[in-house]
């Protein structure tokens, strides 16, 4: 007889239950379980969810008048709901829209969103920043970063932080989500084109809207810009006056606090320490090998002034010589009747660990008429020598380390990073704070400083095409792993604290590079389990290879890029990279930029531009005169100090207080929070050196309070 359980049942109950009574009983048990489980979810399940969408603050923003919106948790779809615009202008540019969805059912924590336009036909794309779900019954809140453009007819999908990897297990259950993520690329590789244009490092062809500036950030350059304008126009008068004295008027008829101490022009031991704590402190190398000095006009038996007895080769073997050679200006072109030296200076580290200097031969080659000037000479030829030699270490400074060795390496480096590595790649989210507003500015720098007739022609020796030859003749030179890294560059110019123990930029700037070292490790650590998680990520790698892929090829041609035939091999070669960056846009520029104004401000002190001839002998005597002689017309100096004030102010966040956060991953948002923490430590410790250091050694700009995350001055 086959086998029946309910006839087994029947038979174990008592005779009075009627079988049909049984089922009944079973059938209302789950009816009532059933109802158990929707109140259940009603009950305990069902939440007000507020829900805020943050429109990025970028140019050609539609004023998309209403979103589709889904949330998924576990995949379960818990709402399908049109974001209705409540006023005209929802969802505008910069703005924050929220919106309170009541009775939505979530079996557990929203894990994704679908985003599309309600409008297919609207052709202005709609930026979104972020989308942030919070649970108001709980108080959790969830943010998806989107950071994308979303265009008619598409639909974004973002899961959990957005942070993944190409390689990730993430996308082996989602193909068509990696095709998006390629797609996206393709796009990007559009958008993003190279520019090869007058041998400079690579550019961006033509500035997509992602990059320009924010509407509250052009406004405080703009009010900026034309506040100075509006004092310097009132002043023609080009005569600088009989003396010192009416040179320091300007700043009374400006009403611009002058420069600290308008004296130091005089000291030597301050004309030292502009190598150390300057604009151009990166420059001054110890002489390794008497050959470096093969082109000055110096002997090694020759006793050096201000030093007692001490000879060339006695400083030498007790490593307290030290030089510039500017010998990359030989041959650059000038504005016409303009001359520019390109000169060699030697310094000594002195009885009292200070750096002076004890002769300058202001161009490279030994003739009767290029002697090396010291000390020793009459006061007025003395300053002279020192006037020309700043003049040309100005134009290196401005074109080489400023413009060409931080804007516009860094340029390439942003544009590459587009390309090739997705919005949802980790070191895409790492970088980017970084990136902030770069190619902008660099567009309108430009335009601004490197034009036919534009600033650098008014207010530099070497004018526009001669700043254009010094980045070109310097682009062979920059290696990444070198001049881009810091401990390297330090050890390359053997500059080390045991040689010259007080170097206030060195020893600030190394703090921060190795907060930022420490920083990118545990990030790449995080993401990267081992090498070969890197070696199979092509994101990566095609950043990597068009980074030093020659520009006849198409890439950027960058030298000193760590790793092996165009690939990482390890994740210490990427973090040597990415730490470069970042230091380089933050720590870097900083220290070449903020203290324009002080340095360039005082003509004697920093000249940008001189006019006239440099001293071609040391007998003839020499008067005030003849310095003030030299000094551009005041319109040209007015200029200047237009220039250095606007690019000396600040308008973005310290560094680690991101204008956006791409980092949303709980497990880096803490590495970002240790990172904050750090820097807070660094800037206690810089601002107690600077309250015991003396006036002149003064150096905060390096304190990560006033260091910008990106170059966007």
């Amino acid at each position: 007889m086959p086998f029946s359980g309910t006839t087994r049942l029947k038979e174990q109950l008592p005779a009075t239950i009627d079988g049909r009574m049984f089922l009944k009983t079973i059938f209302a048990g789950v009816f009532l379980a059933l109802v158990f489980n929707y109140v259940l979810r009603t009950i305990i399940y069902s939440s007000t969810l507020r829900i805020t969408v943050q429109t990025g603050d970028k140019p050609r923003q539609s004023h998309t008048a209403c979103v589709f919106l889904t949330l998924s948790a576990d995949g379960y779809k818990a709402l399908e709901k049109k974001l209705e615009a409540r006023f005209n202008h929802d969802f505008s540019r910069g703005q924050t829209d929220t919106f309170d969805v009541q009775n939505v059912k979530l079996p557990s924590e929203v894990d994704s969103i679908e985003l599309s336009k309600c409008q297919p036909g609207d052709e202005i794309d709609w930026y979104i920043d972020i989308v942030r779900v919070q649970n108001m019954k709980t108080g959790s809140c969830k943010e998806f970063p989107i950071f994308r453009r979303l265009i008619s007819n598409e639909v974004v999908v973002i899961h959990n932080y957005d942070t993944y990897l190409p390689n990730d297990d993430f996308y082996n259950k989602r193909p068509k989500m990696l095709e998006r993520r390629q797609r996206e690329l393709e796009t990007a590789k559009r958008d993003y084109e190279y520019k090869y244009e007058d041998k400079l490092p690579v550019m961006v062809k033509e500035l997509p809207d992602e990059e320009k500036f924010s509407f509250l950030y052009e406004m405080f350059l703009g009010l900026n810009l034309g506040k100075f304008i509006l004092l310097t126009n009132e002043f023609e008068n080009t005569d600088w006056g009989q003396n010192i004295e009416d040179v320091k008027d300007i700043y009374k008829h400006l009403n611009l606090k002058p420069p600290d101490d308008l004296e130091r022009w005089r000291s030597d031991e301050k004309f030292g320490l502009q190598r150390l704590l300057g604009v151009n402190s990166n420059v001054i190398r110890r002489v390794k090998d008497m050959t470096q000095l093969q082109k000055l006009n110096v002997h090694e038996n020759d006793v050096l002034p201000t030093s007692g007895e001490l000879t060339v080769k006695k400083a030498f073997n007790e490593n307290r010589l030290f030089f510039v050679d500017h010998s990359i200006i030989q041959g650059c072109p000038t504005s016409e009747g303009i001359t520019l030296c390109s000169p060699i200076a030697l310094f000594v580290r002195n009885e009292f660990d200070k750096i002076v200097p004890v002769a300058i031969q202001l161009f490279q080659n030994k003739t009767e008429d290029n002697p090396v000037f010291s000390p020793n000479d009459d006061e007025i030829t003395w300053q002279l020598a020192k006037m020309w030699f700043n003049n040309a270490d100005a134009q290196v400074h401005q074109s080489i380390y400023h413009l060409g060795y931080t804007h516009l390496i860094m340029e390439g480096f942003a544009v590459a990073a587009h390309r090739h590595l997705s919005t949802s790649h980790p070191i895409f989210k790492l970088l980017a704070p970084h990136f902030l507003y770069l190619m902008a500015i660099n567009k309108g720098g430009m335009s601004l400083l490197l034009a036919e007739g534009k600033a650098l022609d008014k207010v530099m020796s070497s004018g526009a095409a001669g700043g254009k030859y010094l980045i070109a003749q310097y682009k062979t030179k920059w290696r990444l792993n070198i001049e881009g890294t810091l401990p390297a560059d330090l050890e390359a110019r053997g500059v080390g604290k045991e040689v010259i123990p007080i170097y206030p930029f060195r020893d600030d700037a190394m703090l921060t590079y190795d907060v930022i070292k420490r920083y990118v490790h545990q990030y790449v650590n995080l993401y990267y389990k081992d090498e070969d998680v890197l070696k199979g990520d092509e994101e990566i790698q095609n950043w990597r290879s068009d980074i030093t892929r020659p520009e006849s090829q198409g890439g950027l041609g960058i030298l000193g890029v760590p790793g092996e035939n165009d690939r990482f091999q390890t994740k210490e070669d990427l973090a040597i990279v990415l730490t470069s960056i970042i230091y380089t846009c933050s720590v870097g520029h900083a220290a070449v930029n903020f203290k324009q104004y002080d340095e360039y401000a005082f003509p004697l002190n920093y000249p940008s531009k001189l006019k006239g001839k440099p001293p071609t002998d040391k007998t003839t005597r020499r008067y005030l005169r003849d310095i003030l002689s030299i000094l551009p017309p005041k319109p040209t100096h007015y200029a200047l100090m237009e220039v250095a004030v606007i690019l000396s102010s600040r308008g973005t966040n310290s560094l680690g207080d991101f204008e956006v956060d791409f980092i949303h991953d709980p497990a880096a948002v803490e590495l970002v929070k240790t990172f904050r923490k750090e820097l807070e430590t660094v800037t206690k410790i810089i601002k107690k050196r600077n309250e015991e250091r003396p006036q002149e050694l003064q150096y905060d700009y390096l304190d990560p309070e006033r260091i910008p995350n990106s170059i966007s001055i």
